[in-house]
């Protein structure tokens, strides 16, 4: 957070916002809490308003170090006793003050003018010209000052840094709040600002993420080696150290590893081996995959199967894919892998409707705007034209089971900054509520009060972040025309299908919707070099099997 107050805040707006989370946490982790966590919360609440402040300041910073001199926190009574309240609760600290501590730490917060000071002796030449990089002139310093020689020179310059203690509970507090290490106070302050709008959430109906302290611990160790992973792959000659880091922090959790962790453990080992690909590591990257059955890493053991010319056992792995993976992306790569396998000559399923697809001949002033060329041809022809994809329909599902998705099953909601349910987009959401769900479907029945009911919705939640709808291209023209021309039954049938495949088919809807009356038709738009994906060709065979008009246009320059 910065140092400079926020207009429209409260000055101590961060007191106010760590104060929520510590309430919950305090309330809902209490047993799950360890002695060195309960202490530093007893700690902290019982320090006075000042340094409680003064701690939040320096602890919710990136920065390591802080130069006393250059604090300014005006709304802040007595800064040096709020200081020496911290030195005392052992919450903050002096450099040079504990054994084992790196000096060098704190070059990296130091300005490079005082750098150069560092290095300079009084009547000698700088060692070094003024006009080199900061990154040179820290190495020169770590070659060539011991740290007992930097913090004498620190002394000598008045410089005094101090950096605060204990923060590793301060993040794990708000990690319990949050459940990942992606949010922070940060949050409070962009949503009381205005600039995100949130689903409104009691305090009361929050639950907590975490069941144990197992879990917790589990996730909390993933997510902290993935950050130290991601900065230490900076260097591609890191691969020794990292697979030597997974096989001793990473490795040891698969036997015990908690289904509420599994996700995050996928997603990290995707990472690293993806990761060892791109250094040539293919042998090592493999031997991660083969640790993984979720989608993304059989596709790329599939891959790597067969860049090694495995083929046996990429179209084992492939097999395996479509008995274990709904996401159609997914299942079509392994699908047409076993089909090229088949016959070589076999044209995949995706390439072969795209060759079948009609041509159009476009100017070529729409070169960069394929689109909306095509847009421009059919009103030209007399037809109503619009841009639909993904949105059109999402909007369509978000309105209609708003209440259903964020009102009624609140039970999902961990922290105030949540699109979703936790469980939103998960198999067992749409099982659990299948009854729920057939209700709301059937309101169309009765049209007029369905569309008061859509607008209803998108009045009272105008602007709140969800996975759905889309604000700013809410076209509720649009919406009347596609549910005017679209069979009922059909209309239902799509619906249906996403909501019980949220997670994987939200996505890959035509480009466009073209209507002169009674005709219409939704139109996937493809440039003369463009591909279809497996999830647009998915929707394409859906509709037609619907009886949803759907026309694949090919672009031709002209």
């Amino acid at each position: 957070m910065d140092n400079s107050p926020i207009p429209n805040l409260s000055p101590t707006y961060y007191w106010d916002y760590f104060q929520y989370v510590l309430r919950y946490v305090t309330k809902h982790y209490a047993e799950l809490l360890d002695e060195n966590e309960r202490t530093f919360i007893h700690d902290f609440e019982t320090s006075s308003f000042a340094a409680q402040c003064l701690y939040l300041r320096l602890a919710s910073r990136r920065t390591i170090w802080f130069q006393e001199d250059l604090l300014q926190y005006p709304e802040i009574p007595s800064l040096e006793d709020a200081k020496r309240e911290l030195f005392h609760l052992n919450l903050l600290e002096r450099i040079g003050q504990t054994e084992g501590q790196s000096a060098y730490a704190c070059l990296a917060n130091l300005n490079k003018a005082i750098c150069f000071d560092l290095i300079q002796i009084p009547g000698q030449k700088s060692p070094i010209p003024k006009s080199v990089s900061k990154p040179v002139l820290l190495q020169y310093i770590l070659e060539n000052l011991r740290e007992e020689e930097l913090l004498l020179r620190l002394e000598q310059l008045h410089i005094s840094l101090i950096r605060p203690l204990q923060t590793t509970y301060f993040h794990f507090i708000q990690f319990l709040f949050f459940g990942s290490r992606n949010h922070d106070l940060t949050d409070f302050v962009v949503r009381d600002l205005g600039h995100r709008q949130f689903i409104d959430i009691d305090e009361a109906d929050l639950v907590p993420y975490f069941s144990n302290r197992e879990e917790a611990i589990q996730k909390w160790r993933i997510s902290i080696w993935r950050e130290w992973f991601f900065e230490k792959s900076k260097d591609e000659n890191a691969v020794e150290e990292i697979m030597a880091s997974w096989q001793a922090n990473m490795w040891p959790l698969v036997p015990e590893l908690l289904e509420l962790c599994i996700g995050s453990f996928e997603r990290t080992l995707f990472h690293v081996a993806r990761w060892l690909e791109r250094q040539g590591e293919l042998e090592m990257a493999l031997s991660l995959y083969e640790e993984s059955l979720a989608g993304a890493s059989l596709e790329r053991r599939v891959r790597l199967l067969l860049k090694l010319k495995r083929i046996d056992e990429a179209m084992m792995w492939a097999r395996t894919g479509l008995e274990l993976i709904s996401n159609p992306k997914e299942r079509h790569f392994f699908e047409d892998f076993l089909l090229k396998q088949a016959s070589k000559k076999q044209i995949k399923q995706v390439t072969a409707s795209l060759k079948e697809a009609e041509k159009l001949a476009i100017s070529m002033e729409w070169k960069d705007q394929v689109e909306e060329g095509v847009v421009d041809y059919f009103r030209n022809q007399g037809y109503y034209a619009a841009f639909t994809e993904n949105r059109v329909w999402k909007n369509l599902m978000g309105l209609w089971f708003w209440e259903l998705i964020f009102q009624q099953n609140k039970s999902g909601f961990h922290h105030p900054f949540q699109y979703a349910p936790s469980h939103y987009a998960r198999e067992n959401f749409a099982i659990d509520l299948a009854d729920e769900f057939r209700t709301y479907l059937n309101l169309i029945e009765d049209e007029a009060s369905w569309w008061e009911l859509m607008k209803q919705n998108a009045e009272k939640n105008q602007g709140k972040m969800n996975p759905l709808v889309d604000w700013q291209n809410l076209d509720f023209d649009l919406l009347q025309r596609l549910v005017h021309v679209i069979p009922k039954s059909s209309l239902l049938e799509v619906v249906s299908y996403m909501w019980h495949h949220l997670a994987t088919h939200s996505k890959g809807f035509p480009d466009l919707f073209i209507q002169k009356g009674e005709e219409y038709a939704f139109i996937e738009v493809k440039s003369p070099n463009d591909h279809l994906s497996a999830i647009q060709y998915f929707w394409h065979d859906f509709f037609r099997q619907q009886e949803i008009a759907i026309r694949l246009i090919r672009v031709e320059w002209v």
